[in-house]
């Protein structure tokens, strides 16, 4: 089954808007894609999504993300930037992010994050339709609606004896590459449901979350389709609605 054919048996099946998203890396850029290579200030990784989902291909240079958590989450460093649990929380005058009580608490939340390296110097983001059949994604990364996800989080668990997604607390960045990247290395991956994170979240429609999905798990979801609830009553109305 071609990259396509799965986009589009899956988009079908549950009735989504948005075509998936694959996330892989390389040495290299796609050809015409735009590279996410900032030298100065601060940018969201998540804030050019939006050129992505509808057809442009992202490729984020690691030598420089443009932001430490970028560098971080999607595996380039393993290390937060000085000073990050007290952005993350708040300093001594309460400035800050204040997602975190204390700084305390974010630097042990920090420290206990799972690394994965990267592997390339480009993190590419590509619709799946557009991906080369040679390249095998590392995650499949979706953006839905309430239905959508409800689609999506039913499926996950279809096959599945014990919970098959989590909503971790983590950078809009994280749910879509480094929390699908660690569940990639278990024996039973789980689903990531995520862009809960404010500062992510102003990028994306109120209406969307995102549910990220690393390839094994994407395949398994596939091959679970027939047979599964999709094919009748309620699911065929709600997806139709």
């Amino acid at each position: 089954m071609t990259h396509k054919e799965m986009a589009e048996k899956i988009k079908t099946a549950l009735g989504l808007d948005e075509e998936p998203i694959a996330a892989y890396y390389s040495d290299e850029k796609p050809e015409g894609a735009y590279e996410w290579n900032c030298t100065g200030g601060h940018f969201c990784t998540v804030t050019p999504q939006v050129a992505v989902r509808k057809g442009k291909p992202l490729a984020i240079n690691g030598k420089t993300p443009g932001c430490g958590g970028t560098a971080f989450f999607l595996g380039w460093s393993k290390e937060m930037r000085p000073g990050f649990e007290e952005f993350l929380s708040h300093d001594a005058e309460g400035k800050g992010e204040r997602y975190k009580k204390t700084p305390e608490i974010a630097r042990a939340f920090i420290e206990n994050r799972e690394f994965v390296p990267a592997n390339g110097q480009y993190c590419i983001f590509q619709r799946l339709i557009d991906v080369p059949e040679e390249i095998t994604p590392e995650v499949v990364d979706f953006y839905a609606d309430a239905d959508g996800i409800s689609g999506l989080v039913w499926l996950a668990n279809y096959g599945r004896k014990e919970q098959a997604v989590i909503a971790p607390f983590t950078a809009g960045c994280g749910s879509l590459v480094s929390e699908p990247r660690a569940q990639m290395l278990k024996d039973e991956p789980k689903a990531v449901l995520g862009m809960f994170d404010p500062s992510a979240r102003i990028s994306v429609e109120k209406h969307l979350l995102s549910f990220a999905v690393p390839w094994k798990m994407f395949v398994e979801m596939l091959e679970n389709l027939p047979g599964s609830f999709v094919e009748i009553e309620p699911w065929t109305k709600i997806r139709n609605r």
